[in-house]
């Protein structure tokens, strides 16, 4: 039985270019979160966890591009994941701070996690709307069900130009 670990609350992920930072309203307390380098998928931030206002992640590199990584129940675990997104993904940061006149701009794609029962290796499908899956996350540190990682916040969309 497949199950997606979404929540109908989410929270809204804006990316200010000039200084580079990445605002987060958070809106449930069991929620933390981390950044991702987008083309590596590597977490270069740690999850910090959500007290129900506002995170920001300042001092951002502005030539690197950044997912947003949200896990539930992480409690006093450091946690470290990775994101692997599929070929035909193209990563649209770019044209999107091009045309924004360096105002804050959300991030346009949450992705949802799919986990499925007794998958235990730790890889996970991330999903779009439709359920098609568009990448995968893997726990780096496997701590049994806690945490969880249940949505991406990025600029990654389906490339459309490929058939």
């Amino acid at each position: 039985m497949e199950q997606d670990k979404f929540s109908d609350v989410m929270a809204k992920v804006t990316l200010v270019p000039k200084p580079r930072r990445i605002e987060i309203d958070c809106t449930q307390l069991i929620r933390a979160y981390a950044l991702f380098d987008t083309k590596t998928g590597t977490q270069v931030k740690d999850f910090v966890k959500c007290d129900g206002g506002k995170i920001e992640f300042d001092n951002l590199d502005p030539n690197m591009h950044y997912d947003v990584g949200v896990i539930e129940n992480i409690g006093d675990e450091k946690p470290h994941f990775a994101i692997m997104w599929n070929q035909y993904m193209r990563d649209n940061t770019d044209v999107t701070l091009k045309n924004s006149k360096d105002l804050p701009i959300d991030y346009p794609q949450p992705y949802v996690i799919r986990y499925k029962d007794g998958n235990s290796d730790g890889v996970y499908d991330i999903v779009d709307d439709t359920g098609q899956t568009v990448g995968q996350v893997t726990n780096l540190t496997p701590q049994g069900d806690k945490p969880k990682f249940v949505m991406v916040f990025s600029f990654k969309m389906k490339d459309d130009t490929i058939k």
